[in-house]
């Protein structure tokens, strides 16, 4: 397939009051994604932040939130992940469910994102760079790289701060990737600037496609520190005459606040066109000679 249209969620954080309810709040947004003739669809970082909202008794507050990030989101992550699954088997979409928290077999909690295909495999990616708060929470940080087909092209997942390491994004490249999904949280103007930043720099060194998914509003909790999520839903393209966008921006949502679905239609022609008669140095014109050089000094 030449083209393939990608749909990215700009999903509201709500106060959830159960786990069918976020349920059907992903699957209203995954059947627009699909009847918008969408084949994939990408969901934020952490979208089961909003399940704060089913805690009864004692108030959510910030000394509170280590104990539910460990004891309460990781109970309702298998659900999701299976509601995931049948929405991309009755939508017939690939979906990549945004992450969601989780407790490994050895007891580390982790940040995982999940991409079910219509025809039921499933890939999952841990996050690697966490953030100083993911550090204080007890969060364990991945050590590998996952390498995704959907829909007859190879991919990555690169959970938020990834997208700034561009290490894995080389990775990926090298493992002939021609997309990366980046689902994210960031809450304040800074840490959106770095993801979608980093997003744009991905692409443009690695001559590939990068998605940007980015989870936007507030659920008013913690009560005493209510997080404000931000960000722009963002597709980027390589920066090159082939592509013909100078700021290499094939679509941004325009908002940072407001839920939406934004769509963009991948042309991988096009991308192996920029690929092969790259405009400025491009993966063709690396130096890894030079390159081995300088990691060994």
């Amino acid at each position: 397939m030449p083209t393939l249209r990608v749909a990215t969620t700009q999903l509201e954080l709500r106060a959830e009051n159960s786990c069918p309810q976020l349920i059907e709040h992903m699957d209203t947004l995954a059947a627009q994604a699909a009847a918008g003739g969408a084949e994939v669809v990408i969901f934020p970082e952490l979208v089961d932040t909003g399940l704060l909202g089913t805690i009864e008794g004692a108030p959510v507050i910030a000394a509170s939130l280590r104990d539910h990030y460990w004891n309460t989101l990781p109970a309702f992550t298998d659900e999701i992940v299976a509601a995931q699954a049948e929405m991309a088997n009755r939508h017939r979409i690939d979906i990549l469910g945004g992450s969601l928290l989780r407790i490994d077999a050895e007891g580390h909690l982790r940040n995982t994102a999940y991409f079910t295909t219509r025809d039921g495999r499933q890939f999952t990616q841990d996050k690697i760079h966490l953030t100083p708060q993911e550090h204080e929470l007890g969060m364990q940080g991945g050590d590998s790289v996952t390498v995704i087909e959907t829909v007859g092209h190879k991919a990555g997942m690169l959970i938020c701060a990834d997208i700034q390491f561009p290490e894995l994004s080389r990775y990926l490249s090298a493992k002939g990737a021609e997309v990366i999904f980046c689902p994210s949280l960031t809450w304040n103007s800074r840490g959106e600037h770095r993801v979608r930043t980093g997003c744009r720099a991905r692409a443009m060194e690695n001559q590939l496609f990068v998605v940007l998914s980015p989870l936007v509003g507030s659920s008013g909790l913690p009560a005493d520190a209510p997080m404000h999520a931000v960000g722009e839903a963002v597709i980027a393209t390589p920066v090159d005459k082939t592509f013909g966008l100078n700021d290499g921006l094939l679509g941004i949502s325009g908002n940072r606040r407001e839920e939406t679905v934004l769509y963009g239609d991948l042309d991988f022609e096009l991308l192996a066109t920029s690929r092969a008669k790259p405009e400025a140095p491009g993966l063709a014109l690396q130096r890894p000679d030079v390159y081995a050089k300088l990691l060994a000094e």
